[in-house]
């Protein structure tokens, strides 16, 4: 279970300017992906970068490897990023 603590932690570091969470795909980890929030390079748990996916204001960013595939999420409105 996510501590409230934790994930008000990670709220508040994307609320940072340029902040964003970002999935990667690694072999350091079992199921093989993390997530970071960068540019601190703060690693999230899986359960608190789900979480976060869930909360109505984190918005995918651009496309990842594949078109429609997110593979980065900011906190804000995705509108003004497209301008």
């Amino acid at each position: 279970m996510v501590k409230d603590k934790t994930l008000e932690r990670a709220l508040d570091r994307l609320r940072k300017p340029g902040a964003s969470l970002v999935l990667t795909y690694t072999r350091d980890t079992v199921s093989g992906r993390s997530f970071h929030i960068q540019p601190a390079g703060v690693r999230v748990s899986d359960e608190v970068a789900r979480k976060l996916l869930e909360h109505p204001r984190v918005q995918p960013c651009n496309d990842g490897l594949l078109p429609g595939c997110a593979q980065s999420w900011k906190l804000g409105n995705w509108r003004t990023w497209a301008r």
